[in-house]
């Protein structure tokens, strides 16, 4: 589902998405860092789940995207359609 976002003016993502919860550079690139993470119980047991969506902007766009964690599920906006500049529920 990010790689429909690939393609999309940096702006756009940041008016829909927010502000990242860090940057980096490096080279030609910068790396948008969205985390998000939550306390969930199991019972008795207590779990940390977390996910981190990184975002590659080259020239004001996204180039690429890679994402790690539990709760990467649902996290998100869904799919990007870039002719209608909205998001729509995944397939």
């Amino acid at each position: 589902m990010v790689e429909s976002y690939h393609g999309i003016p940096e702006a756009e993502l940041i008016r829909t998405w927010g502000i990242p919860s860090k940057i980096h550079g490096s080279g030609d690139s910068r790396f948008l860092i969205y985390s998000k993470s939550d306390t969930a119980m199991f019972g008795l047991v207590e779990v940390r789940v977390a996910c981190e969506t990184t975002f590659e902007i080259q020239d004001r766009k996204i180039m690429s995207s890679t994402f790690e964690g539990g709760q990467c599920r649902g996290w998100g906006k869904g799919k990007y359609d870039l002719n209608n500049r909205e998001f729509s529920p995944p397939d």
